[in-house]
């Protein structure tokens, strides 16, 4: 019986996507946790910005040759990192999927299938909420996954496990949102209370005065009146209709309610800075400049980007390669796309490698996805006027 009729319960949750993510980021309470964190629009940008860069470059799969690498495209590997892990999801999904994970709770986990000859065939993400590690006697992890049927006992040989931050146990990550918690609370009451306070309408602006006291009844009626007819969105900057010597006197909005939107601007940077995602990428272009965000832009790849990549390759590499495979391939990130400047910069740093033979026409063109020009454009060339320093004028001899 193949591992996929034998899992055949821990394989179906993972390929119904809409159920899962449903589950994921359900719930609305003010309590943040990893599952409903999603509905602060900071936590949500931050992630949608990792996961789709992540998803954005090519994971490929590479032979190691004497001069460099190529492209494995014979390997079994090659096609499941850079087009489709199973047959229900992209590679696109799978990695925005991961890194979802790794940022909400901190772990990755999917399960490996394997043939008879034990060939890699297909990788089913699984929902990390579901899965349980420990450390056995001997030192040895043990994955226990709740199929919703019953608790499964799978074997380490079958799930890749991708860690975040390291937990004290070491065997699973910290969760950034977990490790958080406060903060994002913060953040999401002020989201929480800026919809009430916006809800409000008049009741937010002013008061009403009355000549004398109302009776219970004239009160009651006079409040159901004034919330029917102008309190509300959809009733702001209606005019009023005041009766019985009735005014209305506008008046200030307090310190607490004036200061919420300087709270909710503290809160997106400290929630961007959990995630280490600039402030520019998720729409806040307030201190933003030209130069500084293609700086920042640059940092983001190198510091944010770069440890993710780092942690994913390795593990990819340790669970799905062989022993004796490891001194063969390799699995990489394609990280040139992130790195192209302007069409501008682009050229003249062409321009620079070619006349040091660093880089031929053809090299050239395939890096701007063009076709090649035959043979003449494999040749590499040099300026003739260069010459050993050792044979000019005052050099050393």
């Amino acid at each position: 019986m193949s591992l996929l009729n034998r899992y055949t319960a821990l394989s179906k949750p993972m390929v119904q996507m809409g159920s899962v993510l449903g589950s994921l980021f359900g719930g609305n309470s003010r309590s943040v946790t990893p599952s409903n964190a999603m509905y602060i629009t900071t936590v949500f940008s931050c992630i949608r910005v990792l996961a789709e860069t992540a998803s954005s470059v090519s994971l490929n799969t590479y032979e190691k040759i004497d001069k460099g690498k190529n492209k494995a495209i014979n390997h079994n590997l090659y096609y499941l990192l850079k087009q489709s892990p199973n047959p229900n999801i992209t590679s696109v999904t799978w990695r925005e999927w991961i890194v979802m994970d790794l940022n909400l709770h901190g772990n990755h986990y999917s399960q490996i299938i394997r043939d008879g000859r034990g060939d890699i065939v297909s990788i089913y993400p699984l929902v990390s909420t579901k899965m349980k590690v420990t450390l056995t006697k001997e030192g040895k992890k043990e994955y226990i996954y709740d199929t919703g049927a019953g608790k499964v006992n799978v074997n380490p040989y079958e799930i890749l496990h991708i860690i975040g931050l390291p937990s004290g146990d070491g065997i699973t990550g910290l969760s950034p949102i977990s490790y958080n918690k406060k903060a994002l609370e913060l953040g999401s009451t002020a989201e929480s209370y800026g919809s009430q306070f916006f809800d409000n309408g008049a009741n937010a602006t002013g008061a009403f005065v009355v000549p004398g006291t109302l009776e219970d009844k004239p009160f009651q009626r006079l409040k159901t009146s004034l919330n029917d007819a102008y309190t509300g969105m959809q009733n702001a900057h209606k005019p009023m209709l005041l009766e019985g010597g009735m005014t209305f006197q506008q008046f200030s909005l307090s310190n607490t309610d004036s200061q919420f939107l300087e709270t909710r601007k503290y809160q997106k940077e400290e929630i961007a800075s959990i995630f280490r995602v600039p402030m520019h990428m998720i729409n806040s272009l307030e201190n933003a400049t030209f130069s500084n965000i293609e700086h920042q832009s640059l940092e983001f790849l190198q510091f944010t980007m770069l440890p993710w990549f780092k942690r994913i390759e390795q593990m990819l590499e340790l669970s799905l390669l062989a022993r004796d495979e490891r001194d063969i391939y390799s699995i990489k990130f394609n990280v040139d796309t992130l790195l192209r400047g302007d069409f501008k910069t682009r050229t003249e740093g062409y321009k620079t490698l070619a006349l040091i033979g660093a880089l031929n026409v053809n090299e050239i063109r395939k890096l701007e996805n063009m076709n090649s020009i035959g043979s003449e454009g494999d040749k590499y060339y040099v300026q003739l006027n260069m010459t050993e320093t050792t044979t000019t004028k005052g050099g050393n001899k």
